[in-house]
């Protein structure tokens, strides 16, 4: 009988999408003003409106004053309010709907990927709907191994279910996975459910505040796949 061999444990990462692998603000003002024909300023209000609906909508459902919504819905419940408050013609609004399926990927997003799925189980977390995670995965082409979607957890970060749910679909020699984003609530919900954690700076993100003690901070895809390899897989 052969030996066993001893396998090394593949590190997890669990990624944050919006924000963190997509542009999805600059996306979301680049496409609003192509199909409604705005100057900068004005599709910047209008994306701003825009996710602070969905934003205060989430927090709704998290705090259970409202049922359940996938991030597709409430989308279009945003572009809905805005075509009524006449910031977006009825076909501008239209036009919109896929949006959010098409966010544009920051330069190192799809080479970084690349990278990381070679030595470390890639899995993506997010708040965005499986319809979203699967247009924004053929549009942008993103690689990982498995991905989550708030649908799946029935609730929106940073309420510890969704964490949780990242937690019960790693493989079971992994170790604890490191919760990747450029949103440092995100990573303070990911910590709090037991996850280690990796900050990723990005343009429109949320940095950390002087107290936050992150276990990685690294300063892009190529920076952690690097990190990470040098802790040797070890959980």
């Amino acid at each position: 009988m052969q030996p066993a061999v001893e396998r090394t444990a593949r590190p997890v990462v669990v990624l944050d999408v919006l924000g963190t692998l997509v542009d999805q603000a600059g996306s979301l003002r680049r496409r609003v003003a192509e199909a409604a024909g705005l100057d900068a300023d004005a599709a910047a209000d209008v994306v701003g409106r825009w996710l602070d609906h969905v934003a205060e909508q989430e927090r709704a459902i998290v705090e259970r004053r409202r049922p359940f919504a996938a991030s597709d819905v409430l989308d279009r419940e945003a572009l809905d309010a805005l075509a009524r408050e006449e910031r977006l013609s009825p076909d501008a609004a239209a036009a919109l709907a896929d949006a959010s399926e098409r966010l544009e990927p920051w330069p190192d997003t799809v080479d970084g990927l690349d990278r990381l799925a070679a030595d470390v189980t890639v899995t993506g977390l997010s708040n965005a709907s499986r319809r979203s995670l699967a247009g924004l995965s053929a549009s942008a082409g993103l690689r990982w191994h498995q991905v989550l979607s708030a649908e799946d957890a029935g609730t929106y970060k940073p309420a510890p279910g969704i964490y949780e749910l990242a937690l019960r679909s790693v493989p079971a020699t992994s170790g604890t996975p490191f919760m990747v984003a450029a949103h440092a609530w995100d990573l303070r919900g990911a910590a709090a459910a037991g996850l280690r954690t990796a900050y990723v700076p990005r343009p429109d993100g949320d940095a950390p505040a002087p107290d936050d003690t992150f276990d990685l901070y690294a300063t892009d895809l190529k920076d952690l796949h690097a990190q990470l390899l040098g802790l040797g897989g070890t959980p």
